[in-house]
């Protein structure tokens, strides 16, 4: 009985970090995390659009990523389970369909997401059109960390209020800096695959001395714009709210070089997205 628990436990964990699940997740988190921040009310069926784009957008970028690359356990679990990434990029398109005619009027806000994350997962597609794509593959990064901006920090105050203030602005720049962190680690982990298929990026070019020198550098710019969001205003137990993820990954760089398993990668920096928005209602 113990060893069937077991087998179902993990089974639940990779289907909840694999399937897109988690990440979705943070998606909303963060944007509810925008809301709260700035006292607004977003609408329940745009949270759910939301969550279910994320969960789209991810399914069919990881159906259509090559699972021969390498033996890591999230392209095992895609390699045996194309057929339900595959249903589940399906499912949520139509329910993301079928959503998208209730929100009419925030889809001059939408339509620039919905492009943005298609050309992200274009390259993925072999053929002439798309694979010419690849050739920026260079900027990945910071285009990946600016639309999960545009996601998670933007659209809600377009959504919620017409108002655009300077600390809305410097809140973008917080966010975009923190998740370029997050994607920046992902991208070391990737590098040796990048060089092999030759889809070059910043990161993939960097050594580990480097790319701790840029990383400290990110963080430092993270440091500012958390010293002026609290001069322009905002409490400072928001502040410590917003600041914690990025002191526990500053704290955790010197190892995760040497993380092997995914579960460190889609468990923990995937976590975090979902730990600010948890800090911030704590605090």
């Amino acid at each position: 009985m113990p060893k069937q628990a077991r087998k179902l436990s993990i089974a639940f964990l990779q289907f909840f970090l694999f399937s897109n699940t988690c990440i979705a997740l943070g998606a909303v988190v963060m944007c509810w995390m925008t809301a709260r921040l700035f006292h607004l009310k977003l609408p329940a069926r745009f949270l759910l659009f939301i969550f279910l784009g994320t969960l789209s957008s991810y399914a069919l970028h990881w159906y259509l990523t090559p699972t021969a690359v390498n033996q890591r356990e999230r392209n095992q679990w895609n390699r045996r389970h194309k057929p339900t990434l595959l249903g589940i990029f399906i499912g949520s398109s139509v329910l993301l369909l079928a959503l998208l005619s209730q929100l009419i009027p925030y889809l001059c806000y939408l339509m620039p997401l919905i492009v943005a994350t298609f050309l992200y997962t274009a390259p993925k597609i072999d053929q002439r059109p798309f694979r010419y794509l690849r050739q920026i593959a260079i900027l990945k990064t910071a285009y990946l960390a600016f639309v999960w901006t545009y996601v998670t920090a933007v659209l809600p105050l377009f959504v919620a209020t017409a108002a655009w203030t300077a600390t809305m602005s410097l809140w973008a720049l917080n966010r975009f800096i923190f998740i370029y962190c997050l994607c920046f680690w992902f991208d070391y982990r990737d590098r040796d695959d990048d060089r092999h298929s030759r889809w070059l990026t910043l990161v993939s070019m960097m050594t580990h001395q480097r790319a701790l020198y840029m990383f400290y550098g990110l963080a430092g710019c993270f440091t500012v714009s958390l010293v002026m969001l609290y001069l322009l205003g905002m409490t400072f137990r928001s502040i410590m709210g917003i600041g914690t993820p990025m002191l526990l990954l500053a704290g955790s760089v010197q190892s995760i070089p040497n993380w092997i398993s995914d579960y460190w990668y889609y468990a923990y920096l995937d976590g975090l997205l979902i730990l600010s928005g948890l800090f911030v209602y704590l605090v």
